[in-house]
């Protein structure tokens, strides 16, 4: 089982404070939700930094809800935009699409991961909301929504033109609505129906690992005496470097040879080894030395840094294509737009 994630809502105004740890950890982790209190909305957006476990966290809660019984489904927004979901899916997935469109009831959750990535592949969001629409047409009152980003800009209005929530109809007064109502009780309907209903869009943030989720989380990946781990960091007031899954994963496989938290330096270049190393899972297409890589990646650092950009692509046309696709109104630059309030 793994570490249970909590989320806390972005106020108005501090959409660009999302991806910084500093603020997320201001504002704590008691009575933060989990993912059952998020999955009442149906629509949400995630905004969090790069190795906070987005991608991670989706996949995980697509395969518990699958195993539930519930139509789940994960679509990278990426290949959504250049393809139709029933090619996304496989033969499993597309019969319990089929079998949701015909159940006329039941709920079916859609993971959209992630528009960062969509972005540099120059992808249309327009387009791949579009072709989740037509997919489920005429059911997206009985869709959940999830997408994840990070705080890059798109724009949101896009999602609530073309995945709308549309009004509840009210129930239709017969025998079983007022024995569901005598049976809940008045005060459970007006949960439901009044002030403590779920809000039908959420913007949220996926919160830090807490210390003792780091402990939970290293113990779970070999880290013999994870409280070791965590007094180590403690006395280093190096906590904040271990608050994302990504980076404390590193951490530990480090810990597990070294027994100790080593300096920054030599974290870096012994993860930029193992990252460089040939895969084991295929074949590559020419043998290449962990040196002679490092050499390489050296080179396209410098050239990174040096003309300030963060996408390597092959081909110069690569770098003219969609530059207005995610922009935002410029009346709403200053401000978020109020899509999730």
């Amino acid at each position: 089982m793994a570490v249970e994630r909590s989320f806390r809502n972005i106020p108005d105004g501090k959409l660009d404070q999302a991806d910084q740890q500093s603020y997320l950890v201001s504002l704590g982790w008691s009575k933060a939700p989990g993912w059952d209190e998020l999955l009442r909305s149906k629509r949400v957006l995630i905004i969090s930094e790069a190795g906070a476990g987005k991608t991670y966290e989706c996949c995980a809660q697509r395969q518990r809800l699958w195993d539930a019984g519930e139509p789940a489904f994960v679509l990278e927004l990426a290949t959504l935009a250049a393809s139709d979901v029933r090619t996304m899916l496989d033969h499993d997935e597309e019969e319990r699409l089929d079998a949701w469109l015909a159940s006329q009831s039941d709920v079916a959750t859609f993971f959209l991961d992630s528009i960062d990535e969509l972005k540099l592949s120059l992808g249309s969001f327009e387009q791949a909301l579009k072709r989740l629409s037509k997919a489920i047409a005429g059911q997206l009152g009985r869709a959940r929504i999830v997408i994840t980003t990070r705080p890059v800009p798109f724009d949101e209005r896009l999602v609530r033109r073309l995945l709308s929530v549309p009004p509840q109809a009210e129930s239709e007064a017969n025998g079983e609505t007022f024995a569901q109502i005598v049976m809940q009780g008045r005060a459970n309907r007006q949960q439901v129906e009044g002030e403590f209903a779920p809000a039908a869009w959420r913007v949220v943030a996926l919160m830090p690992l807490s210390d003792e989720q780091i402990a939970d989380f290293a113990n779970r990946h070999g880290v013999d005496d994870p409280h070791a781990l965590l007094d180590d960091l403690r006395r280093r007031n190096a906590q904040e470097f271990a608050r994302r899954p990504q980076d404390l994963l590193e951490l530990c496989a480090d810990w597990r040879d070294f027994k100790r938290i080593r300096t920054h330096r030599e974290q870096v270049a012994s993860n930029i080894r193992i990252k460089l190393k040939p895969r084991d899972d295929r074949a590559e297409p020419a043998a290449l030395s962990v040196d002679k890589a490092i050499d390489g990646a050296s080179r396209l650092a410098l050239a990174m840094m040096t003309t300030r950009r963060l996408t390597i692509r092959h081909s110069a046309q690569a770098d003219v294509g969609c530059q207005t696709a995610f922009k935002r109104d410029p009346r709403s630059a200053s401000k978020r737009d109020p899509l999730f309030r």
